[in-house]
């Protein structure tokens, strides 16, 4: 009979040959796509913007099924490991520290693996690039001056939608964006990459932070702090949008968990910190900074201390917020980037909304992108309210908050959910697993529908052209509403689930 050691060495072994088993499917995956779409030399190509169907056209269409394919195995590697790691925590939790090395050495190679990717999701990427270019070549302040100020930049037409705005990202995203230019990385294609690094960086700090310093809140369902560490770092949605697209929202996230790890060890002066240089790479990190100051407060023993609290938490916020926006430039200039962003729409259910209704009672539609925010305004009271009655936590008040930003915001990119991502994975259990997970999994699939199916099928199919919905058959009104419908309604089958499951289970134990 084995001694309860040797069983978990035993279990150990077997775990670690399981994760690096999928862990190598999972990297060869990621090399698959790379080869169908390397970013060099398709960044040169033509001098143009291009999608994953413009690279795919003129006779490569069947490598689609490369991507269709290499994501629904990603995911299914991901849920695999997810389900090692867990098993194996819950029966030797102690022991499951000893495959965090595992698990980030898998992360790890993947997003090396992700620096070589063409980003076919979007190229804010190069966007990046070019405002650093601008900064630091041709002295542009990024946050007061477009890009086609300077037309004489070569990669210039790369900046896309920004190249009439300024930048609506903060001061510590442009100052730290501005380093692999000034390493000498003028070339838009290793610009390109010297972003990756920052954002590969950012997820490996971020996954350590999970994995050596996190405490989990939810103590009843025994989640380890490797299988949190896991169920961030082996996300597809994270090594995809973070590594493979270089979206600086992954800095946002890295610095929102740090501040609420900081938190966690009572730490709130330099939690603050954390959050404030958040809101410094991107706006909406500044959603979490109510509910983290009245958190601070509640756990004051005394109205003298949650005095000192509040005052602490406001003069490290305005000093360091207000104080590098000034360093930036002249208030309000400054902040010009970021109130053009809140004219965007695109995709989201409060847009997939405005175009159902515009077309039956066009009076009544722009009430309904203007009183979205006005909504998230509502639903966030209550939440805050909730937080303050001690029904929610501040983890959980977090993710509730950005998920109903998500929601009800105008305009959604497939890397937002990186948003809520910290708060789950500090406080990671049957919920906010599924919604995380199942969010990852329609976002990703949901570029098929942006791309592939409007312009290779529907957009010429005969029912539609000359049917009964020919009058309303182009791009926006069909695919908004069949996109947003899917996209963020599987994201609750997890909660249905378990309704169904706790239903059932009230009928046996009513029945015995």
């Amino acid at each position: 009979m084995p001694t309860k050691r040797q069983q978990a060495e035993q279990a150990l072994h077997d775990a670690r040959k399981g994760l690096l088993r999928w862990g190598a499917v999972m990297l060869a995956i990621y090399i698959a796509i790379v080869l169908v779409f390397p970013l060099f030399p398709y960044i040169y190509r033509e001098g143009k913007m291009l999608d994953l169907e413009l690279i795919l056209r003129n006779g490569n269409r069947a490598l689609i099924w490369v991507y269709i394919l290499g994501l629904g195995l990603l995911f299914l590697a991901f849920w695999r490991m997810m389900r090692i790691l867990h098993g194996f925590s819950k029966q030797f939790p102690e022991e499951s520290k000893r495959l965090r090395g595992a698990v980030l050495g898998i992360g790890a190679a993947s997003g090396l693996a992700m620096l070589w990717l063409y980003p076919v999701t979007a190229l804010d990427v190069a966007v990046y690039v070019v405002n650093a270019r601008i900064w630091t070549l041709y002295g542009g302040n990024p946050l007061t001056t477009p890009p086609e100020a300077f037309p004489a930049d070569p990669y210039i037409h790369l900046a896309g939608e920004y190249i009439n705005k300024t930048s609506p990202y903060g001061p510590v995203w442009e100052g730290i964006a501005r380093l692999p230019v000034q390493m000498g990385l003028t070339d838009i294609g290793w610009g390109i990459v010297g972003m990756k690094v920052i954002g590969l960086l950012c997820v490996l700090g971020m996954a350590a932070l999970i994995g050596w310093y996190a405490q989990q809140q939810d103590k009843k369902y025994a989640v380890s702090e490797v299988t949190a560490m896991g169920f961030f770092i082996l996300n597809p949605l994270v090594m995809l949008e973070a590594v493979g697209n270089a979206h600086n929202d992954m800095m946002m996230a890295a610095f929102l968990t740090l501040g609420l790890i900081l938190w966690q060890r009572g730490k709130w002066a330099w939690g603050t910190l954390a959050l404030t240089l958040a809101s410094l790479v991107k706006l909406p990190a500044l959603i979490v900074m109510p509910l983290f100051g009245l958190s601070v407060l509640m756990e004051a023993s005394n109205w003298k201390e949650r005095l000192l609290r509040a005052l602490g938490i406001g003069a490290i916020f305005l000093v360091v917020f207000l104080g590098l926006y000034r360093l930036m430039g002249p208030f309000p200039e400054v902040f010009t980037g970021i109130l053009q962003s809140f004219g965007r729409r695109s995709f989201s259910p409060a847009y997939a909304s405005y175009v159902i209704v515009r077309e039956f009672a066009p009076a009544f539609a722009p009430y309904i992108l203007s009183q979205s925010r006005n909504v998230f305004l509502v639903v966030y009271a209550f939440i805050t309210f909730l937080l303050l009655r001690k029904k929610l936590t501040l983890l959980e008040a977090g993710f509730l908050a950005y998920f109903a930003l998500i929601y009800l915001s105008n305009a959604f990119r497939i890397w937002y959910p990186l948003w809520f991502i910290p708060f789950a994975v500090l406080n990671l259990n049957s919920r906010t697993y599924w919604r995380t997970f199942l969010f990852s999994l329609t976002v990703e699939f949901s570029i098929l529908s942006y791309y592939i199916l409007w312009r290779w099928h529907w957009r010429y199919w005969d029912w539609g052209v000359n049917g009964p919905l020919a009058a309303y058959w182009d791009y926006f009104k069909i695919m908004t509403p069949f996109t947003v419908s899917w996209v963020f309604t599987l994201p609750f089958l997890g909660d249905v689930m378990g309704w169904m499951r706790d239903k059932v289970k009230y009928r046996e134990e009513l029945w015995l």
